[in-house]
């Protein structure tokens, strides 16, 4: 199966693995330069509210990981908003929610967060900027997302 001799297994293994490692960091780059992308194209959803930019979305991404840095990605692109990407995967929601420094006062990304997760049978929590959650039943995703709008008017 590896096709050396056998005094020489330890070398092909190793270099095997050097070459796995070397392959995963290059899907992580990968998988970051999509989300960038990505995150460029949904500056068009957009919404202003009461003054507020809002942007509740749901995105294609592999992990939280991922979800959390298009929201630190948004958040410096949009300067003063409130944001809310979701994902699914493996038919569970994950869901990240950031808000900007500016906006801390008057809302609250822990708070989003665990309404919206709740929404999606979830739960979770975080900070005042940022906060994360996940939920279990995706089809309820749409109604989450449409939550934001109704934060942003009622807190505001």
């Amino acid at each position: 199966m590896l096709k050396t001799k056998e005094d020489q297994v330890n070398d092909r293994i190793e270099s095997l693995f050097k070459d796995m490692k070397e392959q995963q960091r290059e899907i992580e780059s990968l998988r970051g330069k999509i989300s960038q992308l990505e995150a460029s194209s949904i500056l068009d959803d957009v919404k202003e509210i009461n003054g507020v930019k809002v942007l509740a979305k749901q995105v294609d991404v592999s992990d939280m990981n991922q979800l959390r840095q298009m929201v630190d990605d948004m958040k410096q692109k949009l300067d003063t908003a409130i944001i809310l990407l979701a994902a699914v995967q493996n038919g569970k929601v994950q869901l990240a929610a950031g808000v900007t420094k500016d906006l801390v006062k008057e809302y609250h990304a822990g708070n989003l967060i665990k309404e919206t997760a709740k929404i999606c049978g979830g739960g979770g929590g975080g900070r005042p900027d940022m906060a994360q959650a996940g939920g279990k039943d995706p089809n309820k995703l749409p109604e989450a997302l449409a939550y934001v709008e109704k934060y942003a008017q009622k807190e505001g």
